[in-house]
């Protein structure tokens, strides 16, 4: 079992600290089924959904050694002038191994037995972990290795160590195999130890010696030490010493060309700075880059190409996403990422090599590096400075700790999980299914698709809380082939794609599918209709579970798979808001990357079939069988006991025992059981520990008690949108609540963020009702405030009253003068937070309609631009384009020349600089603050900075030249000179010339 100090102290699995589902171990084999009452459903035969229209990875992962295993392995290291290679366990043993046939691990080093350097820290028990291993470039003459490991502290309660980290050099005797001298221990450096150690160690081509540390603490709340940014310490940093000189009191010599040497405040040992917990590095053999894996908090992890002097965000930053912005810089800018992943995909990344081995030509120049929670491995390759793609290259089954690689240059990694070596092969034959269902008629779900009649065998279910999907409905089913069943577990086991459910776990048979078929209202003429619009199906491959979404065909005959990419589709409605109006509502198709933003291991895979969904035996009527039991009944769950023996089915009993999440709007229940279920259905599945659904531990899961959610009295990181003394919550005051706030806007920062761009106006009401009576449990709830009409222009400047008359809009909760003349208000509003929360009720003109705050990118992207016409608008003086960048020979060069911007980004890319110029900011065109002591200010591009000078150039190209003792503050500032909303008064169509132009610029 890994216990909590654990998971923290090995970096790589930090994230996972709180998940469950992974506590108990899986069996070793094959269980046999367990007997069971005979099915009371018909089979489900004829499915044609297996494997995935996609290549499978062209490697596979085999056992290098098959003869060697380590426990809790977490380091492999290669010596010089040796073709052995060295592996480290967690605890403290060190071992070699000599490739070849018979392969063994022969001891190097055990730090629990022989260390002996222990009493020089009293505050120490013993070895806590043992973290990183590096060979001297001229091993072969002096036998010198260096270490980096942890130690334990005295008091059990104590989990941060002062000084418990270490650095150390060993000699290695010459004997065959090696060992370590145990009384050889020189310390060259420590630091706190005890959280996110992070501790890698590797010689540069420089001959110099590089360590990583992390910020030393755990994950909640994010860098509590405030050490990402600040350079006083050792700490989230690239340690760069020489190993070969002694400075002073110090083992160890300070490089004169370090980036910070002399600066003050500035420890002359940081190479780079703002890492949170850099789990793994590596440099490349051929160009001498060194890269880096840094674990991430909430919603990224990252990928770093790590430069002399860089800033890489911690905690201001983790990647794009804002964690603490109002923390100080540190002494350079932010520099992006060179791959972000998001949560949906990876969750505990480990940094990997460059290959350049010889096995694999195809692979040469890619970045290999895995995650170790979702056990995928990625080959990224790069072109002009940026990542131009990255496919998976094996099969997800190898939780990866560690890399490493041989003299050749070919790479081993560690399955933490087993304790072996695996390497490469080529996956022979590897093909995609091309006989996947591009049509949902060819599925076997269906008797009748145009009837949307299910086959036999294939079962519906309603869960009890049904997402908001703008107006739409949702039919579900679930369909398991033959007479197969999902087995339910008292206790979950870490079995692939295994779903766990708070005391419960489900195993999916292999093929297991779970559909959703969405209908909307939609106008055909005069008349409106229902209609299909799209059918979404999950499909659990054995070991993975995996989105499609198929768009149903205007006829409703069929319905066609959607690309990978996603799609959308425009439909005429009439919506509530404006019964009599005709509105355009565009649908998103989703893209397969999307489906798991929510349907992953953080959310638990299958939100709307678990048994807290299914459970329905308080809502029932008496004497009915909650939809649990019934499932039980007709065979498609089985509970399982220890060692798979069959329990007692869920019955009448059981069923009222067990957890269940209420319908939000059933009179069943009481106001907060309501809204809890209703934020756990529209939210919990990205707020939640790792989810990635913000900045602060934000746990909106129905089962967690309210005041261990994290959202009550919390202040907002994103901005308060102009709400006075705004929480995310405030009890007993919606109208001060940002998450009520970001239900109720439209556009970016709209809550929730997929599946909805409407906010829904019954459940804006419940949770109003809900906060205005936290606290009070006999309040009732407060009444929408209705400002008078003749004040309803100067009324709607506050956040707090817009607020309410958004809710009045919303509601339709007005006579029809009334309403107007507030839209006819709203309409003159300036671009902005309080605009946003009206834009959706506005009449439209779509080809008329500015993007204003709120833009569709792929509604942009699907235009074919006018570069001609683009062209007039990147040199209209208004939108001042040219003011600060050249093409050719036109226009001023503040910013970056935009000659050859399409050779080197992609129109996605492009897209997304114009509309959030801030999101990435290349090192060279960030601005810095500067603040004279006489407290003036000014913010541009820093030209030149030394002891007497400091130059800038501002947006309009002058120049400004301060005496370094006139300068109070030099601040690398977050933000692009290039405003935000520089597209707002831009039509789509607009927008895409202005891409276009851009994009053929080669």
């Amino acid at each position: 079992m890994l216990s909590r100090t654990f998971v923290l102290g090995i970096a790589g699995i930090a994230a996972m600290a709180t998940l469950t589902f992974a506590v108990i171990s899986a069996p070793t084999q094959t269980p046999q089924e367990p007997s069971r009452t005979e099915l009371k459903r018909k089979p489900w035969n004829g499915s044609t959904i297996t494997g995935s229209p996609e290549r499978p990875p062209k490697f596979k992962a085999v056992r290098a050694f098959p003869e060697v295993k380590f426990t809790q392995p977490l380091l492999i290291a290669r010596c010089p002038g040796s073709d052995r290679l060295f592996f480290g366990e967690r605890p403290g043993a060190l071992f070699s191994v000599k490739p070849g046939e018979g392969a063994k691990a022969e001891l190097f080093f055990d730090l629990r037995k022989e260390l002996k350097t222990l009493d020089l820290l009293p505050s120490a028990k013993g070895v806590d972990s043992l973290y990183a291993l590096a060979f001297h470039p001229k091993f072969q003459e002096n036998r010198y290795c260096y270490l980096c490991y942890t130690l334990k502290a005295k008091e059990d309660k104590v989990q941060f160590l002062e000084n418990g980290s270490r650095i150390s050099r060993f000699s290695v005797t010459k004997t065959d195999p090696p060992r370590i001298e145990p009384n050889s221990e020189e310390i060259l450096l420590t630091f706190e130890g005890g959280g996110h150690n992070g501790c890698d160690l590797h010689f540069g081509p420089d001959g110099m010696l590089y360590i990583s540390t992390g910020d030393a603490r755990s994950p909640n709340p994010p860098d509590p030490l405030h050490t990402g940014q600040d350079c006083s310490d050792l700490l989230s940093s690239i340690l760069r010493i020489d190993v070969d000189r002694k400075d002073g009191e110090r083992l160890y010599g300070i490089p004169k060309d370090n980036p910070f040497v002399g600066m003050k405040n500035v420890r002359p040992e940081v190479w780079a700075f703002g890492f949170r917990n850099p789990w793994r590095m590596s440099f490349d053999r051929s160009t001498g880059d060194l890269w880096v894996g840094d674990v991430g908090w909430e919603l990224w992890e990252m990928i770093h190409k790590v430069e002399k002097g860089g800033n890489y965000g911690w905690s201001i930053t983790e990647a794009r996403q804002p964690i603490n912005p109002n923390q100080p810089a540190g002494p350079t800018p932010i520099r992006s990422p060179a791959i972000e992943l998001s949560h949906t995909i990876a969750a505990s990344v480990t940094g990997g090599y460059v290959y350049r081995g010889k096995k694999f030509p195809e692979l040469q120049g890619s970045y290999i590096f895995g995650d170790w929670e979702t056990r995928r491995l990625w080959a990224a390759k790069f072109e002009n400075g940026r990542l131009k793609e990255m496919p998976e290259i094996v099969k997800p089954n190898i939780r990866v700790v560690t890399f490493g690689e041989d003299h050749d240059g070919e790479l081993y990694f560690l399955d933490y999980d087993t304790g072996f070596v695996h390497t490469l092969e080529r996956n022979e034959g590897a093909v995609a299914n091309t006989q996947f269902p591009t049509k949902l008629s060819q599925t076997g779900l269906f008797k009748s698709v145009k009837d949307h009649e299910p086959a036999d065998g294939v079962i519906p279910f309603e869960p009890n809380a049904q997402q908001w999907q703008d107006g739409a409905i949702a039919e579900h089913y679930i369909a398991l082939p033959g007479s197969s069943f999902v087995k339910v577990f008292e206790k979950a086991r870490p079995l692939p794609g295994q779903v766990y459910w708070h005391k419960f776990g489900m195993q999916f048979p292999k093929d297991a599918v779970l559909v959703k078929t969405i209908k909307l209202d939609v106008l055909v003429g005069e008349k409106e209709v229902r209609k299909r619009v799209e059918t979404q199906i999950l499909h659990h491959d054995g070991e993975d579970w995996r989105g499609y979404t198929y768009a149903w065909r205007d006829d409703q005959t069929d319905a066609d798979i959607v690309p990978a990419d996603g799609d959308e589709k425009s439909f005429t409605v009439r919506p509530w808001f404006a019964p009599q109006e005709k509105r355009e509502q565009i649908w998103t198709f989703h893209s397969r990357n999307q489906c798991v933003n929510c349907h992953n291991a953080w959310s638990q895979y299958t939100l709307a079939f678990n048994i807290g969904q299914l459970n329905n035996a308080r809502s029932h009527a008496i004497g009915q069988p909650s939809r649990l039991v019934s499932l039980c009944e007709s065979g498609v769950l089985q509970r399982i006991g220890e060692m798979d023996q069959p329990l007692t089915p869920f019955d009448k009993l059981h069923a009222q025992k067990e957890p269940e999440i209420p319908h939000p709007f059933a009179a069943t229940f009481t106001l907060e059981e309501r809204a809890r279920a209703y934020l756990h259905v529209n939210c919990a599945h990205c707020h939640r520990f790792g989810g990635g659904g913000g900045q602060v531990v934000l746990e909106l899961d129905y089962f967690k008690a309210l005041k261990d959610t994290g959202i009550l009295n919390a202040r907002p990181r994103q901005g308060d949108f102009g709400l006075k003394d705004a929480h995310l919550i405030s009890p007993q005051n919606a109208d001060k609540s940002v998450l009520f706030y970001r239900m109720a806007k439209f556009g970016r920062g709209r809550m929730p963020h997929l599946g909805s761009e409407l906010p829904h106006p019954d459940g804006l009401k419940l949770i109003a009702d809900w906060i205005n009576t936290i606290g009070e449990p006999k309040l009732a709830p407060k009444a929408t405030s209705r400002p008078p009409i003749d004040r309803l222009a100067q009324d709607m400047l506050q956040p707090a009253s817009a607020l309410q008359l958004a809710m009045i809009l919303a509601k339709q909760d007005a006579d029809a003068a009334y309403l107007k003349h507030t839209l006819e208000s709203a309409a003159k509003l300036e671009s902005g937070p309080v605009r946003d929360l009206f834009e959706g009720y506005l009449p439209t003109d779509s080809s008329a309609r500015k993007l204003g705050s709120t833009p569709r990118p792929n509604r942009i992207l699907n235009l074919k631009g006018d570069a001609k016409n683009g062209e007039t608008l990147f040199l209209n003086k208004e939108m001042k384009c040219a003011s600060c960048h050249k093409v050719g020979d036109r226009g001023v060069a503040v910013g970056p020349d935009l000659t050859a911007i399409g050779k080197a980004r992609t129109r996605l890319e492009l897209l997304e600089s114009l509309l959030q110029p801030s999101l990435r900011i290349e090192p060279q065109y960030a601005s810095y603050l500067v603040r004279t002591l006489d407290d003036k200010t000014l913010t541009g591009l820093l030209i030149k900075r030394d002891e007497k000078v400091i130059i800038i150039r501002d947006a309009e190209n002058k120049e400004h030249r301060f005496a370094s003792t006139e300068v109070d503050s030099l601040t690398p500032s977050r933000l692009s000179m290039m405003p935000d909303g520089q597209m707002s008064g831009l039509t789509p169509q607009e927008a895409a010339d202005l891409l276009e132009y851009l994009t053929t610029r080669k």
